[in-house]
């Protein structure tokens, strides 16, 4: 039997235009998975900081407390585990040893812990996607950034230093927003890290829809930008730097991996 990958996404702080909630929303979705495990927020969220939600209707009051669901299912004959809820917000250690428990009994071929970060890139332009790997040569191979930051963290980092430790495979995909547009959603983000995901496991998911609303999401932001020339100005400071990193960085092997997905992806 087929070894599982693990998607990992958490909302929050780690979550800017909630690209990798969303990445890990589409699998879910596509492969149908089902919920296996959840692991309860009681002692996990502090509630006045991740509160719970309530739907009332036809007299019935039903509570939803935060909670992280791990998902099973199948997409074009890959098996896929999809992990997804808030970022908690105490005893991170506990946390990831609990989940990382439960994910062992699965015997997963390795982790992959999406985030987003907003940082100076131009919506313009494709948007990066860095890479925190033990192995040199997968970023490589991915045509990636390697993720290099010294600051504070969030649950993704931590997650995928103690899977690592409980010698496990892990793979942080970090993708980079536009600061300035970094409010949810952001198409071009979600797809960024949706191709990262299929050169590392096989699993494509479609993208016409999300090439749909990408362009409408840069033609919305290309409205705006016309009535503040300063933003535009940076911009294009943005566009000349990305330019000149791409001429100096780019190599067959990459422009490949992205015609490839591309070919995949035409018609779906």
């Amino acid at each position: 039997m087929d070894r599982p990958w693990v998607v990992v996404a958490f909302s929050g702080w780690n979550d800017a235009g909630s690209a990798a909630t969303q990445a890990a929303t589409l699998i879910a979705e596509y492969s149908e998975a089902k919920v296996w495990r959840t692991i309860d927020g009681e002692v996990f969220h502090d509630f006045r900081q991740t509160r719970p939600a309530i739907t009332v209707m036809n007299d019935l009051e039903i509570v939803n407390w935060p909670s992280t669901a791990i998902r099973v299912g199948r997409w074009q004959g890959h098996p896929i585990v999809v992990v997804d809820g808030p970022e908690p917000s105490l005893r991170w250690r506990t946390y990831c040893f609990r989940l990382l428990r439960w994910l062992r009994k699965l015997k997963p071929a390795g982790l992959i812990v999406l985030g987003a970060m907003a940082t100076d890139v131009a919506h313009t332009r494709q948007l990066p996607v860095m890479v925190s790997a033990t192995d040199p040569n997968l970023i490589n191979e991915l045509g990636a950034e390697k993720l290099e930051y010294d600051g504070p963290t969030g649950i993704p980092f931590v997650l995928v230093t103690e899977a690592r430790r409980h010698e496990m495979n892990a793979i942080g995909l970090w993708v980079g927003v536009p600061q300035y547009a970094c409010e949810s959603p952001c198409p071009p983000a979600t797809q960024a890290l949706l191709v990262r995901i299929e050169e590392l496991t096989g699993i494509a998911v479609p993208q016409a829809g999300i090439e749909e609303d990408k362009r409408d999401w840069v033609a919305a932001i290309d409205e705006a930008v016309v009535d503040h020339p300063e933003l535009a100005e940076y911009i294009a400071a943005l566009e000349t730097e990305q330019d000149a990193a791409l001429s100096e960085g780019l190599t067959g092997d990459v422009l490949a991996v992205e015609f490839q997905s591309y070919l995949r992806h035409r018609g779906h």
